[in-house]
């Protein structure tokens, strides 16, 4: 993502990507429907990190280095 300029993907990218390093596998009929599933038990029992947000039913997740500039920058 870096490389790339992007500062947030979509769910469907980030189960590809989770798919590539082996940690999740995706569905080939409904691409990134098992990550959608674990981010809304997620949304459910409030435990969602402040990286990820839902929009309109798309789920968003920022980088987590961006999270942390912005927070030093709205410190001061």
């Amino acid at each position: 993502m870096i490389n790339q300029g992007k500062e947030e993907i979509d769910e469907i990218e980030a189960n590809r990507e989770l798919e590539r390093a082996g940690i999740l596998s995706d569905e080939i009929s409904n691409p990134g429907r098992p990550l959608r599933k674990i981010l809304r038990k997620l949304r459910d029992t409030n435990l969602l990190p402040q990286n990820i947000r839902q929009i309109y039913g798309s789920w968003k997740i920022k980088i987590s280095t961006t999270i942390t500039r912005n927070e030093i920058i709205y410190q001061f």
